[in-house]
């Protein structure tokens, strides 16, 4: 790839015209690629220059002064930096996403960084399980060796948290990386749309590279032929995400972890979320505190739990089955 002396003034204005070419055509997103390498001074000023950071934010005020655009920013070394509003606005939370599948897989350390992260984290910040970079993770199904429960509770986590949630493609129906080949390619294969066996549905044609090889079973067609599929998961997850304010946009509180068990709370005005997330593979009670007194909590997933009352202190006690996320609407006693 080229690169390009962005202390240049021509050079930037050539970038700054690209992008209102596209700004006017209707682009909405716009991913920042490697900012903290954009100005190098020299061989030893070359990483996270303050110029950098500067120059990340006229970019981002560039795009947001046209209405309803997103920009996120890839930083590695430094993300919660560029997810201040004063640099990026948005960053991935590399240094933090693997959690996520640390969790699902029973570490309960990872849990305890999921229920503190977002106390003081940017909500602007954007988080995934895997996505086109090997340094990220492999795919979902490969972190997890097909775990479907660990799947599910991976999927969960980060979608029921504060952050922009991005999706690689193919997470949605199960899709395993490619073994044997070198560098990303393992994580940059043909889709699996069908189960066809040649193509995948993917080309009428040769396939680029090898297909995903669990592709007979794990497709865009099969997924929506089964109600219990991973898509059917990932849909239930982001209905909740999108019907309830608080979890979309709402502030993180009242936090807490106790081995593998993890809870909190999103709100938004008037309207509150409990979430939790039992880990273990044994059934276990989360305790969640800061709750209103007396307050019922209804349940939003699964839909047939049962509701729970908060005693007068604002503690509520919830069984949970082995590896399960349950979400309560909370309502003040009485309401």
């Amino acid at each position: 790839m080229p690169d390009f002396n962005l202390k240049n003034p021509a050079v930037l204005a050539y970038h700054q015209d690209s992008l209102r070419f596209w700004l006017n055509r209707g682009l909405a997103g716009y991913r920042l690629d490697a900012v903290p390498h954009m100005i190098e001074n020299d061989a030893v000023r070359w990483n996270d220059q303050p110029e950098s950071r500067r120059l990340t934010k006229e970019l981002q005020d560039l795009i947001k002064s046209y209405p309803s655009r997103h920009v996120v920013c890839e930083a590695t070394a430094e993300p919660q930096a560029y997810g201040d509003p004063q640099v990026c606005g948005g960053a991935f939370a590399f240094g933090y996403v693997q959690h996520f599948v640390a969790a699902a897989l029973g570490k309960a350390e990872s849990v305890r960084t999921l229920a503190e992260f977002y106390r003081d984290a940017s909500p602007t910040m954007a988080t995934f399980v895997s996505n086109h970079d090997i340094f990220a993770g492999r795919r979902l199904w490969d972190q997890v060796d097909g775990d479907m429960a660990a799947y599910r509770m991976a999927a969960a986590g980060y979608l029921l948290q504060p952050g922009t949630p991005f999706i690689y493609y193919g997470e949605e129906v199960g899709m395993a990386g490619v073994p044997g080949l070198p560098g990303d390619q393992p994580l940059r294969t043909p889709m699996s749309w069908s189960a066809e066996k040649r193509t995948a549905g993917f080309t009428t044609g040769t396939p680029f590279r090898p297909l995903s090889p669990n592709a007979a079973t794990h497709n865009a067609a099969a997924a929506l032929a089964d109600k219990a599929s991973i898509r059917a998961y990932y849909k239930a997850m982001l209905a909740l995400r999108n019907s309830r304010p608080s979890i979309a946009r709402g502030s993180f509180e009242h936090s807490f972890a106790d081995g593998l068990v993890m809870g909190y709370q999103r709100r938004l005005g008037t309207e509150r979320t409990l979430v939790t997330f039992n880990y273990g593979l044994l059934p276990a009670t989360a305790t969640a505190t800061g709750l209103p007194a007396g307050a019922r909590l209804s349940a939003a997933h699964p839909k047939a739990a049962k509701s729970v009352l908060a005693d007068r202190l604002g503690v509520a006690r919830i069984k949970m089955p082995p590896q399960s996320v349950m979400v309560f609407r909370v309502s003040r006693a009485g309401g």
